[in-house]
């Protein structure tokens, strides 16, 4: 198959040295004529003995006119005239009647005529073709880009669309976030503007403790927008050591509070032996956001399984949390990794939060070279897994033996 191809080619590019001369310098055409004059002569000098024909010299009058279309049909006519008769008085002068001489040399002055205006229309069909072809590719040109400029202007809408939905995202959580604890601390600033003498002192002073809770969770939530901001300059280097993931996964369980631990099943399902090339903290940072997610969203009284696995020493170690909650609409997974996005139903939920938990897991994630995503169907109670790959361990690197604490790693 590929030597018929490879035959194909060859004779189309035999078939097409006729077009690529007409891209030839002036000069490399003239050596052409020169070398197809050449050809003629010979040809006429050692065929015209033998079958008394001089059709050769057709092959200098189809140059020319090829090559300079009607000023070398003229020169080529005069030079041929002039070729014949040299030859006739050189060379073949006797081997026929004058009277045959003349009549041939009429007859192929005649034909060469003919060739020649056969020729120069052809090469006027050819130009003709080609700059047909010219336009049409230029037309094809324009449409191309006019496809890409409006896929361009197409991106730059969805892009556009897509920011101004995080903003709606970032507004609507922000102003739910803000409702709750403003509420609040104007209810207790109102009470006590409106009966501060009528309150006993241990009254007073509850409300002020509740008011300055209030407070407090505020100055919080406007710090975590503003650390926000700037989460991704601020990042720092990723530290690549020896990491056992079954190690890091217990140690972030056991420092949350034991009560929500007992609230669910954890499936642990981790080889002692797997390791990965990452950042202890960064992975910790990781998990901490992953299970804190579950305490606020799943269902109590449910399984939630942890599985790690590696195809082989060489390939990345694959990482999935999967629950039992009520799962991720799909049409709000492309968005979830971003700034400050909630899901809908979330909003207008009693869980509060600033949206930038899974943006910083990807953050951390990406700056250890592995990548995270969410699969979900949006049934509930067919939850979502979260997934996560993470570079393995070079088999010369040395093996974690220890995970240190949490006082180690501040």
């Amino acid at each position: 198959m590929q030597q018929l191809d490879r035959a194909r080619a060859f004779l189309r590019g035999i078939r097409m040295v006729p077009v690529s001369w007409l891209s030839l310098s002036r000069g490399r055409r003239l050596l052409v004529v020169t070398l197809s004059y050449v050809l003629g002569i010979a040809g006429l000098w050692i065929l015209f003995p033998l079958v008394h024909n001089g059709a050769t010299m057709f092959l200098p009058i189809a140059c020319a006119c090829w090559l300079f279309y009607y000023r070398g049909l003229l020169v080529s006519l005069v030079l041929n005239g002039i070729a014949f008769q040299l030859s006739y008085y050189l060379l073949l002068r006797g081997m026929l009647p004058d009277q045959a001489f003349i009549e041939g040399g009429i007859i192929g002055f005649g034909t060469s005529l003919g060739l020649g205006l056969v020729v120069c229309w052809l090469r006027t069909a050819v130009e003709l073709v080609h700059a047909a072809h010219q336009r049409a590719h230029a037309a094809e040109q324009e449409r191309l880009l006019a496809l890409e400029a409006e896929r361009r202007a197409t991106l730059a809408y969805e892009h556009q669309c897509k920011v101004n939905e995080i903003k709606e995202q970032f507004l609507l959580n922000v102003s739910h976030e803000l409702r709750t604890p403003l509420a609040v601390l104007g209810g207790f600033l109102e009470l006590l503007k409106d009966y501060f003498d009528q309150l006993a002192p241990e009254a007073r002073t509850d409300l002020l403790n509740q008011a300055f809770e209030s407070h407090q969770d505020l100055v919080s939530l406007v710090n975590r927008v503003l650390e926000s901001i700037t989460v991704s300059q601020e990042l720092p280097p990723a530290r690549r050591e020896a990491v056992s993931i079954r190690q890091v996964v217990e140690d972030v369980l056991a420092h949350f509070d034991p009560r929500d631990i007992a609230s669910y099943t954890f499936q642990l399902q981790i080889d002692e032996h797997i390791q990965v090339r990452a950042d202890t903290q960064f992975l910790r940072q990781v998990l901490r956001n992953l299970f804190s997610n579950i305490f606020k969203y799943v269902p109590p009284h449910t399984e939630v399984s942890i599985e790690a696995s590696q195809s082989t020493p060489s390939s990345p170690v694959y990482l999935s949390v999967q629950d039992r909650g009520p799962g991720i609409p799909p049409e709000e997974i492309t968005l979830l990794f971003e700034k400050f996005v909630r899901l809908k139903r979330d909003l207008a939920g009693p869980m509060r939060g600033t949206g930038l938990g899974l943006y910083i897991c990807k953050r951390l994630v990406e700056a250890m070279g592995g990548r995270i995503w969410v699969e979900s169907s949006g049934r509930p109670g067919e939850g979502s897994r979260f997934c996560l790959t993470l570079p393995p361990l070079p088999a010369s690197y040395p093996l974690a033996t220890t995970v240190g604490s949490e006082e180690a790693e501040a």
